[in-house]
């Protein structure tokens, strides 16, 4: 997998997150979430990082646009 598309594949996975912390329905914390997602985050996440802390970067780029 290239740079490009492990970024992509970490922004698709921070925007549905965000859509799911968003969405009316949803009754959990950030904190739950990303535990929720760390999962799928897991074989992007650099050795060495904490795979939820790592993800909370990429939500809050998203959440920002950039």
């Amino acid at each position: 997998m290239t740079p490009e598309e492990a970024d992509n594949a970490v922004r698709s996975i921070a925007k549905k997150l965000l859509t799911e912390l968003r969405s009316k329905d949803n009754h959990h914390t950030l904190r739950q979430l990303l535990d929720k997602y760390a999962n799928q985050a897991k074989p992007l996440c650099p050795s060495g990082h904490e795979v939820w802390l790592w993800l909370c970067v990429w939500v809050h780029l998203v959440a920002e646009g950039k």
